[in-house]
């Protein structure tokens, strides 16, 4: 009975969950812009003062646009006059065809029965590009959501449920990538998260999923993000050709490695209860959040047990996983302490020493840190970088297991109360296969102001692409053939940094930044706010006497 109260709760509220396109309105378009959206494969539809029409065999000549006139399909009529400029609504149902559409409008008639268009671009008035709204969806599925999980859970639900509302416009934004299928954009991540200063710079290496193995182009945009202002250095993107069975994967460092026999860990063991291992078996969105009692160094960890084959030096470790929602909010709340004076602070640490910075945030154990038992106790081997919580990703590290006596290794990963999310975690002993690396270089980088980027972003150095507002750059890449008896893979490199533009007011909180001069005062932050919301929740749910 239970159970068939709660389908038909879902069923009638599945029609709360509403997508959202934006129209991106400008008073003009230029040549190279339309050359631009002719290569997305867009669909143009022209708007006459007296009648509307699709637009085929589209071609710019100069200034003035060139094609023929054709009556519009059905599929085509839904989305002729938006409401707005930012949020308008659409049907999943209709999600290729309406994203895919340009709008041209003129003042100028179009006389019946003529089919042939040659008008100058000036003459367009208005111009509408759709995208898909990313921010208002989502914000509308959650509070969809709200509805739903509000009426057949409690306290803990309630608390997720509000961190994500919570989230929306603040989490860890960064450059964000979107992957272009034949003018339908996909998202699929953000680059080198927490670089929120030029003294935080570093290079970043996204894996690009689902591209065919005979693609002979690939095509993305890297897009500001809402609030923020992005500074790019480089951007290429690289080739790996292997054999058919095995997956690539770069580290954190840029270095390329191959593996195809991952182990389960024997187990996964947490607050000295092993008890998480199913958690981490697949890639399932079951995450393990850090949430456990702080250890012996004031930290959540977790500590996973993995066979160790007879003569083996060397292991990769893979995991999967993104930072939290909770983790956005947390860094939203740190800066908040600064009030006016955060502009000043952010100024100073322009100037910083990167190593210190580094320092700091691996003291505060913001990157997921990692470590192996030896005889004489815990040794550091490296830390997975932040990488937001706008995506999960796959990620890398290799392990030296050379001085470790036995049949097996542990492996601890250790990080801030509740700051990382982890879906999976494997270990992998076999080596590395031959691989062949081909750099490639962009036949194409267009600002969203129609200026080609392809020099400043071939190199890392003092030159940068800037974005703000809602700019955009696209890339497109010529792709070689793979070598025989290969499959391709595919990772967009690039580097820079970004800076949060929220407006930060009121005073400075001098005494709760002294805190986090302190090794791990951030788990210690985390923990107290995560205390107060859940006596909010309580009392938000009656739970808690008065």
């Amino acid at each position: 009975m239970l159970y068939g109260c709660i389908l038909f709760i879902l069923l009638s509220l599945s029609s709360c969950y509403l997508n959202y396109y934006t129209t991106n309105t400008r008073s003009s378009i230029d040549a190279n812009t339309m050359t631009r959206l002719k290569s997305e494969n867009k669909y143009f539809i022209i708007h006459f003062f007296n009648s509307t029409y699709g637009l085929e065999n589209m071609y710019v000549e100069g200034d003035t646009l060139h094609g023929k006139l054709v009556g519009l399909t059905n599929e085509h009529l839904k989305y002729l006059h938006p409401a707005t400029v930012e949020k308008n609504r659409y049907k999943r149902a209709d999600e290729a065809q309406a994203l895919m559409e340009v709008h041209l409008y003129t003042n100028a008639n179009n006389k019946q029965g003529d089919s042939i268009l040659a008008a100058s671009l000036s003459s367009f008035n208005r111009s509408d590009v759709y995208e898909f709204n990313g921010a208002a969806t989502r914000k509308n599925h959650i509070l969809s959501t709200v509805g739903i999980v509000a009426t057949v859970v409690g306290i803990a639900s309630f608390i997720a449920v509000a961190i994500a509302i919570a989230s929306i416009g603040s989490g860890c934004n960064c450059p964000q990538v979107y992957l272009d299928n034949a003018g339908t954009y996909s998202f699929k991540g953000g680059l080198y998260s927490g670089a929120v200063y030029s003294t935080l710079e570093r290079m970043d290496y996204l894996p690009l999923k689902e591209i065919p193995a005979d693609a002979k182009s690939i095509s993305f945009k890297i897009s500001n993000a809402k609030n923020e202002e992005q500074f790019i250095n480089n951007v290429h993107l690289i080739q790996v050709n292997h054999l058919p069975g095995v997956t690539i994967l770069p580290d954190r460092h840029g270095n390329i490695f191959s593996y195809s026999s991952i182990a389960s860990p024997l187990s996964v063991s947490t607050d000295g209860k092993n008890n998480l291992k199913n958690a981490l078996m697949k890639t399932d969105q079951v995450y393990y959040s850090f949430n456990n009692r702080a250890n012996e160094n004031g930290l959540s960890d977790l500590v996973l047990t993995f066979n160790k084959p007879h003569n083996t030096d060397k292991a990769k470790l893979i995991i999967h996983g993104r930072n939290t929602y909770w983790g956005g909010l947390l860094h939203k709340e740190f800066i908040s302490y600064f009030g006016d004076g955060f502009e000043k602070w952010r100024e100073k640490q322009e100037k910083a020493d990167p190593k210190e910075l580094e320092k700091w945030q691996t003291d505060q154990a913001l990157p997921l840190m990692v470590y192996i038992k030896s005889s004489t106790g815990w040794k550091f081997v490296d830390y997975f970088p932040l990488i937001g919580n706008t995506a999960t990703r796959d990620m890398i590290m290799e392990i030296n297991t050379e001085r470790i006596k036995g049949d097996t290794i542990e492996l601890k990963i250790e990080t801030a109360y509740r700051f990382w999310d982890l879906d999976f975690a494997g270990i992998d002993y076999s080596t590395n296969d031959n691989i062949i690396k081909t750099i490639i270089e962009p036949d194409k980088a267009i600002a969203s102001d129609s200026t080609d980027e392809r020099t400043i972003l071939r190199s890392s150095d003092s030159q940068y692409a800037h974005l703000t507002g809602d700019e955009s750059i696209y890339f497109k890449y010529a792709v070689p053939v793979s070598a025989k008896n290969n499959i391709p893979s595919y990772f967009l490199v690039s580097g820079g940094y970004y800076h949060n533009l929220e407006q930060i007011t009121g005073k400075t909180n001098f005494m709760e930044l002294y805190k986090f001069q302190k090794k791990g005062a951030f788990d210690k932050f985390s923990r107290e706010k995560y205390q107060q919301t859940l006596e909010i929740a309580s009392i938000l749910n009656g739970t808690k006497k008065k």
